[in-house]
């Protein structure tokens, strides 16, 4: 005969270090510890985490931590916790670098000596719990990562006259592309950091390009409300005055007409261009366009893929959009292009630059020196 509990049964679900099965602790008996001690009910074997991290503790059904003078910090939901603070169901905890999120269960139970420990090899990653933190942050730390470079290149000369610097990882433990990296970065809250040192990492390479083509770096949305997007910004014009650079910001993010106006005018003083990435993937931002108008438009994959064979609609709204940018002086470049249809219809609908497949797949700088 089975036993209801009449409280909630509190527990944490996460990943130790680089593993990759999910595991769920059980929050009892109370006073419950977590720390690197081997003496902790919860034991966490990284130098990061302090002896005696963090305690839980229930008062009235409710759980409560507290940090207990940890020398990295106990955050929750990326906040750091000072005094005895309350938790909620689908609070994600960290303990320095190990990330955890809180759970509750009505359960029954049919022995009260039950496991306080479980495998969840089957459940699916919850969400904002992220495989890898530490490595991650090894990672930033090292500088463990490799740009990549597409070319971009003149449509009707054929001849190539930039690239846009793609990062991929390198890190033991971690996937190499940006979509699993960011998704680590945003669990952490390092979303900035990662996109610094993919452009840091990117303009450096660059040095060994053939002539002076020009660098198209990337940003994330997170960095135009920091201030250390324009100092590192900064940073990369002073040790490299000749390299001709330009900023892409995503179309989703031109919103802020002030904001905008600002970033401009500091890109201009820095002689460094801008430029619209993924233009037309949400709503086309015609206003933001035609008072703040970029260096280049690069219209999203989306709008171009399979254009040859898309109906009339399509190709007249894309043709359109295109001649308003001509029209404001803007070059407009068709990103995603891997057929020779394709540019023959990117060429009819007014296109100058065009990137893809088609002109070459990203590679590590040293791929375009030799070929």
């Amino acid at each position: 005969m089975s036993e209801t509990v009449d409280h909630p049964e509190w527990y944490l679900e996460g990943y130790l270090g680089n593993q990759k099965t999910l595991r769920r602790w059980m929050i009892e008996p109370v006073p419950y510890r977590v720390g690197r001690n081997a003496d902790m009910h919860l034991s966490l074997p990284f130098q990061s985490v302090s002896g005696q991290h963090a305690e839980f503790h229930i008062e009235e059904n409710t759980l409560r931590i507290r940090d207990l003078g940890s020398t990295n910090g106990t955050f929750i939901n990326r906040k750091k916790i000072e005094g005895d603070v309350v938790l909620k169901e689908h609070d994600v905890l960290h303990f320095s670098e190990c990330e955890f999120r809180v759970g509750r269960t009505e359960a029954t139970r049919e022995d009260p000596s039950r496991t306080v420990f479980q495998d969840l090899s089957e459940t699916n990653l919850p969400e904002l719990m992220a495989v890898g933190a530490q490595e991650f942050k090894r990672m930033l730390m090292t500088q463990a990562v490799v740009p990549f470079f597409q070319p971009i290149v003149d449509l009707v000369s054929g001849v190539r006259i930039g690239y846009e610097v793609l990062g991929r990882g390198k890190q033991e433990g971690l996937g190499d592309t940006p979509y699993e990296l960011f998704r680590i970065a945003a669990s952490l809250g390092l979303e900035t950091e990662l996109s610094r040192l993919f452009r840091i990492r990117g303009v450096e390479d660059a040095k060994i390009l053939k002539g002076t083509p020009k660098i198209f770096v990337n940003t994330h949305p997170a960095e135009l409300d920091s201030p250390k997007l324009m100092t590192s910004l900064k940073t990369l014009r002073r040790e490299n005055p000749e390299m001709p650079l330009i900023l892409e910001i995503h179309e989703a993010s031109v919103t802020d007409l002030t904001q905008m106006r600002q970033l401009r005018s500091q890109l201009a003083e820095l002689n460094i261009d801008l430029a619209y990435d993924d233009f037309g993937a949400g709503q086309a931002r015609l206003l933001e366009l035609a008072e703040i108008p970029p260096d280049y438009l690069k219209f999203d994959i989306s709008l171009i893929k399979g254009i040859h064979q898309a109906g009339s609609s399509r190709q007249t709204m894309v043709e359109s959009l295109v001649k308003v940018g001509s029209e404001i002086g803007v070059p407009c470049l068709a990103e995603g292009v891997e057929e020779e249809e394709e540019a023959k219809v990117c060429t009819e609908l007014g296109f100058q630059l065009v990137q893809g497949f088609l002109y070459g797949r990203p590679a590590p700088a040293q791929a375009w020196v030799i070929s």
